[in-house]
């Protein structure tokens, strides 16, 4: 019911959004209006969802990059030409100032002081900057949003990124472990539930740190094997609960109103879940329409012979108005504690337990029943300590599905294979549109609007990290 309410109030705030250059020439400047930090959280929660759902930056980069989708008739990003841009002007200008504006808000009227609602707009802003520099390497980070002081911004290095977003998020953690009263409200993800924000935040702190565990080993053993005390429960996903009651609150990219035909389920994908007779391929695809069989299209193939009515689509459920915008779910974490065990750390467990501990989350996320089901699938995808890397990478990858953006990291991180070696992973078969990358990207270019705004910084951030190329590695990639 809360967050029934609290998604009118969003819509509300959104028509208000829609109109505000409106307002600007229409408001008396002698009696200002400010916007109350509950709409700004519900309003920034739901965009930085859409953005990161939206059927362009999730659909044709993220579950491209990750090998999940292929482009029917349009295949540009499939072979690494990127046509928009946007995501990172997107999130900045919408979502974060939304998330800023709650501390600014409070400055202004220090006798609203609410503490706690400053930290769960900056644990947001942590998961936002997180994506962001994963994306992107080097971004504004400490001068960003500081719009009246830095109209600028200076690019921080990433590894300096990902050091600031990890103090951030204990900074955070312990205010809401206090005994502060602060209510948290219009928080339509959580509810405004304290202790759900503190295990959201070390879910996102155990994310970060397993990213960098391959340069910083230590400092990736310390945050996981303490977050790892108090993080999500079995069955507790983060997410944006869409709804088809209207349209402006469906997930971003649905086929409510139309069938949609942009995308096919790739080979990689399909082939292996078959070969493994995994039961989430009838869920994550659909037979084809002619042939009533799961047939994927190859990675990156320009023609459009074989027709899509001879090809599996994305499933109904991932196309559903009413699927859920995840920010980060127990599965993941359940896979975060098997690589981290399986690496040495002290998590609860061993690697093998958790393993499967990790893939029956999965199925149970997909709403795969029967215990006999999910355990015969576990014995036909057994752990191997000799090769974790390969079976939990590929483990993973399949877990992730729909969280195109986190999943392309993830495979760029681990750079897996089959569990048996072979080779998992497809370059474009009609060959890449960018010279510089024959296979998959490593980053995001900046996009043009920064460059010419910010050219500068641009320009020496683009220097620091090897050139502004979709085939620079991020400071934490040395596979």
């Amino acid at each position: 019911m809360k967050r029934t309410i609290i998604l009118m109030m969003l819509s509300t705030l959104l028509v208000f959004t829609g109109c505000r250059k409106f307002d600007e020439l229409n408001t008396d400047p002698a009696k200002p209006g400010e916007t109350r930090p509950e709409f700004l959280l519900a309003n920034a929660e739901k965009r930085a969802s859409d953005l990161m759902y939206d059927g362009y930056y999730n659909g044709r980069i993220g579950m491209h990059y990750a090998q999940y989708w292929t482009g029917t008739d349009k295949t540009d990003e499939s072979r690494n030409l990127i046509t928009n841009d946007a995501l990172w002007t997107g999130l900045y200008v919408g979502p974060l100032v939304d998330l800023q504006e709650i501390s600014n808000y409070y400055r202004r009227n220090p006798q609203d002081a609410n503490p706690n609602m400053v930290a769960v707009a900056e644990i947001m802003k942590v998961w936002i900057f997180h994506v962001l520099t994963d994306l992107y390497v080097d971004i504004p980070y400490s001068q960003a949003l500081k719009v009246d002081a830095y109209p600028q911004p200076v690019f921080d290095r990433a590894q300096d990124v990902y050091a600031a977003l990890i103090t951030s998020l204990k900074t955070q953690i312990a205010q809401l472990s206090g005994t502060d009263p602060g209510v948290i409200q219009g928080d339509i993800l959580m509810g405004g539930k304290k202790d759900l924000w503190v295990r959201f935040a070390n879910a996102l702190r155990m994310r970060i740190a397993l990213r960098m565990a391959d340069v910083k080993p230590d400092e990736a053993r310390a945050e996981i094997e303490d977050a790892a005390k108090n993080t999500l429960h079995e069955g507790e996903d983060i997410y944006f609960p869409y709804n088809t009651q209207s349209i402006t609150n469906r997930f971003p990219y649905n086929e409510e109103d139309r069938a949609l035909v942009e995308f096919a389920v790739t080979t990689t994908l399909i082939d292996y879940l078959k070969e493994v007779d995994d039961p989430r391929l009838k869920v994550y695809a659909r037979p084809s329409v002619k042939g009533n069989v799961f047939r994927g299209k190859p990675y990156g193939l320009v023609t459009n012979t074989p027709v899509l009515d001879s090809l599996s689509k994305p499933g109904t459920k991932v196309y559903s108005g009413a699927f859920k915008g995840y920010l980060i779910t127990y599965t993941e974490v359940a896979f975060i504690k098997t690589e981290a065990a399986a690496r040495g750390m002290n998590v609860g467990g061993s690697a093998a337990s958790l393993y499967e501990n990790a893939i029956a989350a999965s199925m149970k996320q997909w709403e795969i029943s029967g215990n006999d089901t999910i355990n015969n699938y576990i014995r036909r995808v057994p752990y191997n300590a000799g090769n974790w890397k390969d079976v939990i990478g590929t483990q993973k990858w399949i877990a992730l599905y729909m969280q195109g953006l986190q999943s392309w990291m993830e495979r760029l991180r681990l750079d897996f294979n089959r569990p048996d070696g072979r080779p998992l992973f497809i370059d474009p078969v009609s060959g890449s549109l960018d010279a510089q990358v024959p296979g998959v990207p490593q980053r995001l270019n900046y996009p043009n609007a920064t460059r010419n705004s910010n050219a500068a910084n641009s320009e020496q951030a683009a220097a620091n990290i090897g050139g502004d190329t979709k085939a620079t590695r991020n400071w934490w990639n040395v596979r």
